[in-house]
């Protein structure tokens, strides 16, 4: 028998409830992405009490139907949340919570700067933010990575794509750590008033003297007409890019290290053959696709049989993608040499643009770990530290390696 829920909506049948908290639930085991690949036993779609330690919503759990929310914006809207609302903002996060057409308008704008010549253009300056930082330890046997690698390297990438100041990084570190892991919500929302005043002023400046293209952005219209980006405009912008640019790559780089170092074949492998680098990669981004999002439900729409409301949040979690049994044999292994298509920077128009430059500051850290140490592992009797929320991160890496003769 059904068991009965006084939380549970009356359009929502009692068979799909599950009465837990996803992130908590994620927790409970130290790979929380093998954790939530257990929910593949159950149904193909939740009702969850908590999808986010906040709410209720729907939890697709397959491969397929997380790639149809993410493609359909007729049915799935973004802006589920409001980001920018917890310092009273009614900003939209530019493009990423706007859909088609607007979307694509202002999509359009940013494709240069993370196209495959853009990328390349910065190919230099992550190379030497990776030199700079890896040069910190290089003469130790050890490091923790998360704190004195892993958070601070996007870092140094995002300051060098934006044109900002290096000087700025601890500002920039305590900001990223206050809005996206703090302790109580005011320091969330001192951290977030910080980035935007920054950012404010930030733009002010360049909007006198432009050294990037965003601040002379021409927003095209349905009708052959067009407008310079507003101040506004590009604020939004800033502000998704440094949320974007930060937090994503560094969560990833944890887990991919983490899983590294517990598989010296692959350390071997990658060394004898820099060649497999490529499908190496892809691989542990499909294992390790740390992200998720929301979308809310336009209007009341029966979805595989499933009926939803007008209103309903959807979690669209990647990590469930990448571990589905029915997509990926042994999902949990890491499998350099299977075809991997994953979904570890999203689908369909909100296709995640800082893809390319994602793979990039991957490939060039695992290539400099690699070329510096040997034999890197997590020292015996110690652990890694994480959390989970909208990213799966890792917050402490102990790492040890033999460094050559």
């Amino acid at each position: 028998m059904a068991q009965a829920y006084d939380w549970l909506p009356d359009h929502v049948p009692a068979h799909l409830a599950w009465d837990a908290d996803y992130y908590a639930f994620a927790a409970e085991s130290p790979d929380p992405f093998r954790r939530v690949g257990e929910l593949h036993a159950g149904p193909e779609i939740l009702w969850v009490r908590s999808i986010d330690r906040v709410q209720p919503g729907w939890l697709p759990t397959r491969y397929s139907l997380i790639r149809e929310v993410l493609s359909d914006t007729e049915h799935f809207i973004s802006g589920a949340t409001n980001m920018l609302g917890a310092i009273g903002l009614d900003w939209k996060l530019i493009p990423l919570e706007y859909d088609p057409p607007q979307q694509r308008q202002y999509r359009k704008i940013l494709e240069p700067m993370f196209s495959p010549s853009g990328v390349q253009a910065l190919d230099g300056a992550v190379r030497a933010a990776c030199a700079e930082l890896v040069e910190g330890f290089a003469d130790r046997d050890g490091c923790e990575f998360a704190s004195e690698f892993a958070e601070k390297f996007p870092s140094h990438v995002f300051l060098d794509l934006m044109g900002m100041p290096r000087a700025r990084l601890a500002d920039f570190l305590a900001w990223e750590r206050g809005m996206l892991r703090p302790q109580t919500p005011g320091q969330q929302v001192t951290a977030m008033s910080a980035i935007l005043d920054y950012l404010t002023e930030f733009v002010a400046q360049q909007r006198k003297a432009p050294s990037s293209a965003l601040m002379q952005g021409i927003v095209e219209g349905r009708f052959n007409d067009e407008r310079p980006l507003t101040e506004t405009e590009i604020l939004s912008v800033c502000y998704l890019l440094y949320i974007g640019g930060l937090d994503t790559v560094y969560s990833t780089l944890g887990w991919i290290m983490w899983h590294l170092a517990q598989d010296r074949p692959l350390q071997e492998r990658l060394r004898a053959d820099p060649a497999d680098m490529t499908s190496a990669v892809e691989e542990l981004l499909r294992c390790f696709s740390a992200a998720s999002t929301q979308r809310r439900v336009r209007e009341d729409y029966t979805f595989h049989g499933v009926r939803m409301r007008a209103g309903d949040v959807v979690q669209v979690s990647l990590p469930l993608t990448s571990r589905d049994p029915t997509v990926y044999e042994h999902p949990h292994t890491v499998d350099i040499d299977r075809t991997v298509r994953h979904v570890a920077f999203g689908t369909g128009p909100h296709t995640c643009l800082g893809l390319r430059l994602a793979k990039r500051e991957i490939r060039i850290v695992l290539e400099s770990f690699l070329a510096r140490f040997r034999n890197m592992h997590i020292p015996d009797g110690l652990r890694h530290e994480f959390h989970t929320g909208n990213v799966f991160g890792i917050d402490r890496l102990p790492l040890a390696w033999d460094r050559p003769a």
